[in-house]
């Protein structure tokens, strides 16, 4: 498979993602992938399936919609924007976060993905009590 062919299955997966196309993973992600984001590192494509598995779990819906897309010879950037809802945050209400992922190719799949985004406006800006604090230190920090 050639690197464009797995970008566009990449994005593909995102735009559609839901817990029952897991298995396509193997099809986009070399057995060696790393991937990082601001939640950790995840090494392996058992351990990156296992890592999707529990973040869509409780999840109502999550999707991507992909604004740009720039490849180079073994690597590519994406821009995207994540829509989600989950039930313990903002009640369940319809969310959006902007962010963007580096990627490596290796024989033709995604062996490595750096995925940037602001862990503060996905999670702890929505949750009550810490949403509250960081509102206000946002507050006395602008000018």
């Amino acid at each position: 498979m050639t690197q464009q062919i797995a970008l566009q299955q990449l994005v593909t997966f995102y735009q559609t993602l839901d817990s029952t196309r897991l298995t396509m993973l193997a099809e986009i992600y070399h057995p060696d992938v790393r991937l990082s984001d601001p939640v950790g590192e995840h090494q392996g494509l058992a351990v990156v399936e296992q890592y999707f598995a529990s973040l869509l779990k409780n999840m109502r819906y999550c999707r991507f919609v992909v604004t740009l897309t720039r490849e180079f010879d073994s690597d590519a950037l994406l821009l995207w924007r994540m829509e989600y809802a989950h039930p313990s945050l903002q009640g369940g209400a319809d969310q959006t976060l902007e962010g963007s992922s580096y990627l490596q190719f290796r024989e033709g799949k995604v062996v490595f993905q750096r995925d940037y985004y602001d862990m503060g406006a996905m999670l702890y800006e929505k949750l009550p009590l810490l949403g509250s604090v960081i509102g206000l230190v946002k507050k006395r920090l602008q000018p």
